[in-house]
């Protein structure tokens, strides 16, 4: 594991977003396509605004989108990952770019099939998915892998059933997180420190965890998150070199 701590979420999404335009260029400087699978959730919406500003500095030539899940719903709705992605950055894409958006409005089920398909397509072609962006919940859930859900598949993605308080999903799975070249973490907040702090402590069992067992995660924090990693909450990180 390493962790980088940015002093507030600005700093985190700005230096995040510095550093994938920076590792896009040097991809094209290899005449190679930079993949990257994005995330949902609240935390990567101050990067996409981000990367959304510096649009015109991109080599969009470099980039090949993926994402690490998204709800059963279509691009326009408000719940979509997709939609959180595209509204401020995205949408800024040359015709032609490859963005492989799930395609939720087909159900659950069929989406999955379809992704598992386009996903294993780009492992199989000895370049796979060079990052996977992820956030992670209070439950300590990664993409949409629940703690309830069966982390053992032969498949890149799968279906999630909805509950009842939660609408259909379709994720990649635990393999397929593994499978890809690096895995990159964003938290920001108190409430993601305890959450951190619940899936670091030995025997943990959150999807997190399990995620942590099997292969290197790189955490982007913000101050706040980044109080998991002291022994006891306080207003010190100086083990770790802030983001400034």
């Amino acid at each position: 594991m390493t962790f980088t701590i940015a002093k507030d979420a600005d700093a985190l999404a700005e230096g995040l977003a510095d550093r994938l335009i920076v590792e896009a260029w040097a991809a094209w400087a290899q005449t190679r396509r930079l993949r990257i699978a994005l995330a949902g959730g609240s935390t990567p919406r101050g990067l996409y605004e981000a990367l959304g500003r510096r649009a015109a500095t991109l080599p969009w030539q470099a980039l090949e989108i993926f994402f690490s899940d998204e709800r059963a719903v279509g691009a326009q709705d408000p719940a979509s990952n997709y939609r959180l992605a595209s509204l401020p950055w995205l949408s800024k894409a040359p015709p032609g770019t490859p963005i492989h958006r799930i395609r939720g409005e087909l159900g659950a089920q069929a989406a999955a099939d379809a992704y598992d398909l386009l996903v294993r397509r780009a492992m199989a072609d000895g370049q796979g998915l060079d990052i996977v962006l992820l956030g992670f919940g209070p439950d300590g859930h990664i993409a949409s892998l629940f703690p309830e859900a069966p982390l053992a598949a032969t498949r890149a993605a799968e279906a999630v059933p909805a509950t009842a308080d939660r609408i259909a999903r379709i994720t990649l799975t635990l393999p397929a997180l593994v499978a890809s070249h690096r895995r990159i973490i964003l938290a920001q907040g108190p409430a993601k420190a305890e959450a951190l702090r619940a899936s670091l402590a030995p025997g943990a069992k959150t999807p997190l965890a399990e995620l942590l067992a099997r292969a290197p995660v790189e955490f982007w924090l913000d101050r706040a998150a980044g109080q998991a990693l002291c022994a006891e909450p306080g207003p010190s990180l100086e083990t770790v070199p802030p983001v400034v």
